[in-house]
């Protein structure tokens, strides 16, 4: 679960690699173009919403593996109990045998017991 996890995550970050403005960042560089249009002045490319917009493009990434970090730390968790849980029933099963095996040898020493006193009659 962990190797798709961790697959899922790279994929995604190669999509954000490859293209490098997100979605913020787009719509914040077309408010810009549109608004120095609108004040008949040339577009650079670099306004201030384009850089909000990348700014909260960054936000989003961080906080999406953030949430990724914490979920792989949840799933380590639910892991570690699991182990420990099985550790336990292991030995609980060997404390188990352990116990049949001495009531075993009790039984068997108490019908002979029982044979012998049988046999006295």
């Amino acid at each position: 679960m962990k190797m798709i996890t961790t697959l899922t995550a790279s994929a995604a970050l190669a999509c954000m690699i490859a293209a490098c403005d997100g979605p913020r960042e787009k719509a914040g560089a077309a408010k810009d173009e549109a608004e120095a249009k609108a004040a008949g002045l040339p577009y650079e490319g670099t306004g201030p919403g384009e850089r909000a917009g990348k700014a909260a493009d960054r936000i989003d990434r961080a906080t999406a593996k953030a949430r990724e970090a914490q979920a792989d730390a949840l799933e380590d968790e639910g892991h570690v109990i699991q182990a420990k849980a099985d550790a336990q029933a292991d030995k609980l099963e060997a404390q188990a045998e352990s116990i049949r095996k001495t009531a075993e040898q009790k039984v068997k020493s108490l019908r002979g017991q029982a044979g012998e006193l049988r046999e006295q009659r």
